[in-house]
Order: C-alpha cells, then structure tokens, then sequence
C-alpha cells in the first residue's frame, strides 16, 4: 500500500466527520509522526510505500479518529509558543488563539525585567512554559486544583529543562496564598454548562469537562474570584490578563471596572472574536 492509498481512505472514511483540508491535515500530523514527513514533504512522497507495521498504525489511527479522539491525543504532543507539550485527557489542548494571549503578555513588559508571574488554571503549563522559554528570568508560579493536571504540566516543565514553581491550589478558594505578584494570568474555565448540547463530540468525550464549562447562573466565578485576588495580592501597576469566552468578555471588562482596574483593554483573537482582556492596578 501507498501513501496516497492511506490518505485516499482516510478521505472516505472520515468525510462525514471533517472538512478535508482537516483530514489531509491529520494525516499529515501522523505522517509527520511515523516518517518525519513535514506537511509539505507528504506530497512529494505519495508513490511511496509503507510498510504492513505503519499500515496497521495509521488504520488504527484512523479508527481512533472516528471514534473522535483529538488528534493531538493520538500523537501526545503539541507545539505551543516555542515548546514542545505533552497532552493527554488529563488536560485541556492548548488553542493557537491562547499563544495569542502569551504574545501580548510578552510584548507588554521589558525583557531584562524580573518579574513575579502567576498562571491560575495551568492545565498542561502551556502559557507558564511558554513565558519562562522566552523569559528565562521571569520566576513564574502555576497553578491548578487538578493533580493529574499538574503531573502532566510537571513532566512538560522537565522536558523543556525549564523551572516552574506548580502548586495544587483551589483558585475558587477563599485563603489563596499571599504572596504579591507583577503578572497574573488564566485561561480559566468560562463555557456555560447550557453549552454543552452544541459543543464538539470530541471535545465534550475526550477533554476535561471541569476545565472548560461552569454553572450557567455563575459563568463569571473564576473571574470574580482572581479578580478580587488581583485586588489584594498585584503590585501596584501590576498586570491582570484573561482568556474568555466571547460573550462573557464586556462583563469580565465591567467587572474590573467595578474592581478599581485602570487601562482596561479588551483585544481580538484571530478570528476577530474579542477574547483577551488586560487590566492595571492602581
């Protein structure tokens, strides 16, 4: 069998479930995976043939993605903001909009700064590695009440040879530890629970429901509670950045209006979407 025959029936199989540049971009991961093929090279390579062993690997594959399992699970890693991840059901996939977010914080503080940053709701430790492999003198804390969270997020930290300092913390929780930060970041969980019925089957099946949804008559909890966090524990002009939920985002701004915040900028991801939100303290 060929390259081209696998991708031909990966097309055909999958068609009902993926767009096909969605399709030929999975192969293309997996092909990346098992030959080293970048994205481009698989073209120049579909004459070729591939052995009984990769065969009965990609089929499987395929099996796992019509059972839809992210294809981010299937292979274990992810490239994100210039490191290398580790995910597994344990965390949340990181989104390209959310290296987004790692840019604006990057580009809004000098690099020969040292500063004290705080990531609330680490998951993988995607943003905290990110900001520590561009800012080797950040001291960087995360943290997350999930402890399979937090081996996953570990284990990234240790491949990567970059140090953070991770704590099993309840950010809902009323004694947060009193420490003062210049930086506090999270991409907490936003997705009101009403949202459920629309979401993606292989979100919903395969990814950490708790790090995503939250009571539809409470959806700005984690913001409320960070936010008064902030309050207390930011230096003064220290910065406060969220990830959110589109429609949540102008009452997350009002809510750091009402908490004293100044030089509130709420920015676009992408997709034109406004997702990001920067606050100061006073």
């Amino acid at each position: 069998m060929k390259v081209v025959d696998l991708r031909n029936i990966f097309e055909q199989e999958l068609q009902s479930l993926y767009e096909i540049d969605e399709i030929r971009q999975h192969f293309a991961a997996l092909c990346e995976l098992y030959f080293g093929y970048t994205s481009a090279e698989v073209v120049l390579h579909l004459q070729e043939a591939v052995s009984a062993t990769i065969s009965t690997k990609l089929k499987d594959n395929l099996f796992q993605l019509k059972k839809h399992i992210p294809i981010q699970y299937i292979i274990g890693k992810v490239d994100f903001a210039g490191v290398r991840l580790t995910v597994n059901t344990s965390v949340l996939i990181p989104r390209p909009e959310t290296e987004e977010l790692v840019h604006w914080i990057l580009t809004s503080f000098p690099k020969d700064e040292p500063l004290q940053v705080l990531d609330i709701g680490t998951g993988s430790g995607c943003i905290a590695l990110a900001l520590k492999k561009a800012r080797p003198n950040w001291h960087i804390s995360a943290w997350d009440i999930d402890v399979n969270a937090l081996q996953v997020a570990q284990q990234n930290a240790k491949d990567n040879d970059l140090h953070i300092d991770f704590h099993q913390v309840d950010s809902l929780s009323k004694n947060l530890p009193l420490k003062k930060w210049d930086i506090i970041v999270s991409n907490p969980p936003y997705v009101p629970e009403a949202l459920k019925k629309t979401t993606q089957p292989h979100v919903l099946e395969q990814e950490p429901v708790h790090a995503i949804f939250v009571p539809d008559n409470n959806s700005l909890c984690f913001y409320e509670r960070i936010c008064d966090y902030a309050v207390q524990q930011l230096n003064p002009s220290g910065k406060l950045f969220f990830e959110g939920h589109t429609p949540l985002m102008n009452s997350v701004k009002t809510l750091l209006q009402q908490a004293g915040f100044s030089d509130i900028v709420l920015r676009n991801d992408f997709r034109s979407n406004p997702r990001f939100i920067q606050a100061i303290k006073q």
